[in-house]
């Protein structure tokens, strides 16, 4: 193969990946693809590896609804010549969560929009950033929310209608907060235990998780009414 067949120019590209020019600018700025050579001012050359990684972003968002950060490890490890195996646990953290996101999608949305989408007042909005459920403001003038936080909002303005107060709502900070730690003791103790041995597969890990929480949850839920029915009882007996 000659050096001119191993590479493209954006036409190319754009014609053998079915991706947008805009598309490819955006995923170039991000830092996914590797940056072309340029033989002059406006003439750019990319290597022909540049439309499987496009390709390959695609399959991500599409069939596994990864965020392009995660996406960007990926590749990454993909050039390194790991075995992506490896790299799966960040499959599995995000499948977690695919039927609470936005459609699978990047889009962002400012707060006017994001206030519109999930019905959350101005005040609900910032107790829910002091508490750390909600992206917390940047020093940039445009805050920006992700499809993430659309879900999460939505559903907590759920239960705020249901008669939860905003305080009450600190519980799910502590939530988030002990979910990170669980991921870090994930990667730490299964996925990164052993060097170069194989780990349990991805959907068996995230059963034995899941069952542990749903477990630990209908023991709490089941203490609870227990110890209150038992309560009413003793009242109703004592009328």
């Amino acid at each position: 193969m000659t050096q001119e067949s191993k590479e493209c120019k954006m036409s190319d590209l754009v014609r053998l990946s079915g991706v947008s020019k805009q598309t490819i600018h955006f995923y170039l700025r991000e830092g996914l693809l590797l940056p072309p050579v340029r033989s002059s001012k406006n003439m750019a050359y990319y290597d022909r590896s540049t439309v499987d990684d496009i390709r390959f972003i695609k399959e991500l968002q599409e069939k596994y609804y990864l965020p392009l950060a995660v996406i960007k490890e990926i590749l990454k490890a993909k050039r390194e010549g790991q075995d992506l195996g490896e790299k799966d646990h960040l499959l599995m953290f995000n499948q977690l969560f695919l039927q609470a996101r936005n459609g699978g999608s990047d889009e962002h949305f400012d707060e006017d929009s994001f206030l519109a989408k999930t019905g959350l007042t101005k005040k609900e909005l910032h107790q829910l950033s002091l508490i750390g459920i909600i992206s917390q403001p940047t020093e940039t003038e445009n805050r920006l929310f992700d499809g993430f936080d659309l879900a999460i909002a939505r559903a907590l303005k759920e239960l705020i209608t249901m008669g939860l107060d905003l305080e009450d709502l600190m519980l799910y900070g502590d939530f988030l907060r002990l979910s990170r730690r669980e991921a870090e003791l994930v990667h730490d103790r299964i996925f990164n235990r052993y060097a170069g041995e194989k780990h349990q597969p991805l959907k068996e890990i995230q059963i034995r998780l899941e069952k542990v929480k749903s477990l630990l949850t209908a023991k709490a839920y089941r203490e609870f009414f227990i110890n209150h029915r038992h309560h009413y009882g003793t009242e109703k007996g004592g009328n």
